[in-house]
């Protein structure tokens, strides 16, 4: 989600880095018919995804990207 101000996702960045968890992979793509569909960065232990575009209902506005990030998440396949 990074369209929405209702949940700031360069706050929500910051909050995480504020953990003081080590990086395990930095920012990097993650694709959806070989366009970028979001961006991805975890950490130890946590993930963060954007949805390129999309608004605070994932499913509303962007659904196959929603599919497909639910789908991600659930095989832990990022």
């Amino acid at each position: 989600v990074d369209t929405v101000t209702a949940v700031p996702f360069m706050g929500t960045e910051r909050w995480m880095e504020c953990l003081d968890r080590p990086v395990a992979k930095d920012w990097r793509p993650w694709l959806l018919n070989q366009d970028v569909a979001g961006m991805i960065k975890d950490w130890d232990h946590m993930t963060f995804v954007s949805v390129k575009g999309c608004g605070h209902t994932i499913p509303t506005y962007c659904p196959e990207a929603g599919f497909a990030f639910f789908q991600n998440w659930l095989n832990d396949s990022w």
